[in-house]
């Protein structure tokens, strides 16, 4: 797979739906605009992803990606940025994608499938032009517990994995605050909110997309994105709604174990 059809996939995933993410909400052009900071905040209230309406000066931020991996990314997501901007004056072209996974009605057992207990640890919203319209967000996600991996994965505790999402809202350097690509979502990860994923490395600047995810921060595993599956091939409830170490302890017993060489 190359470089470029693995960012399109993040687009697919993350700008249009939520990460590495989940959502299914039509997208106006209106909504698509920027706003005003009272206008952002009151549309994303009460949603979970009512966080993107902080406004962050991207020249405060610590960015510990590596500067050559950085450039990667922003060469990555250039054209795909520019895309979006072009479509948001042109309403016949603009389509609905969920981005979430493919609806299954029971839990699948593949062995190169990446399951991880993970948590929201902060976020950067990264601008890659000059003028700074075109941005996106990237999630850092530190890893509580790796449940299972494929061979070709060597992912440990305490290690973080990126997802990014197109847009986001930053105070320019001269001041002026610019809101892009913010509409209310019901599902979305949440700053310090532990989840169970299943998630999917991309070969693109060694950024994950997020395939499903539970959050565990109520001690129990609530759905966190649309279309999930819930159950074992007998039908029993599995993970939806179960306290996490059931959820947990039922994965670690059913997941089988890579033995590829």
């Amino acid at each position: 797979m190359s470089s470029i059809s693995s960012i399109r996939r993040i687009a697919l995933t993350a700008v249009v739906a939520f990460a590495v993410l989940s959502c299914h909400s039509l997208l106006s052009q209106a909504s698509e605009a920027s706003s005003t900071h009272d206008d952002v905040v009151a549309q994303l209230s009460g949603a979970e992803n009512h966080w993107r309406a902080t406004v962050v000066d991207p020249k405060t931020q610590h960015d510990s990606v590596p500067p050559s991996i950085r450039e990667a990314r922003n060469i990555l997501w250039k054209p795909l940025l520019e895309q979006l901007r072009d479509t948001e004056s042109d309403t016949s072209t603009m389509t609905t994608n969920s981005g979430a996974p493919p609806f299954r009605t029971d839990i699948s057992l593949d062995p190169k499938e990446t399951w991880v207990v993970a948590t929201f640890d902060h976020y950067l919203v990264i601008p890659i032009d000059a003028e700074e319209k075109l941005f996106y967000t990237e999630i850092i996600f530190r890893i509580n517990l790796i449940i299972r991996q494929p061979k070709t994965l060597s992912l440990t505790p305490d290690m973080t994995f990126d997802v990014d999402v197109a847009g986001g809202r930053i105070k320019k350097a001269n001041g002026d605050i610019e809101s892009w690509r913010l509409v209310p979502r019901r599902y979305s990860p949440q700053p310090e909110h532990s989840y169970l994923m299943m998630v999917e490395p991309l070969n693109a600047g060694g950024l994950y997309n997020i395939q499903e995810m539970w959050d565990l921060s109520s001690g129990k595993a609530v759905p966190d994105s649309e279309g999930l599956s819930c159950r074992d091939g007998s039908g029993r409830q599995v993970i939806c709604g179960q306290p996490t170490h059931a959820a947990i302890d039922y994965l670690q017993s059913a997941l089988p174990v890579d033995s590829s060489k």
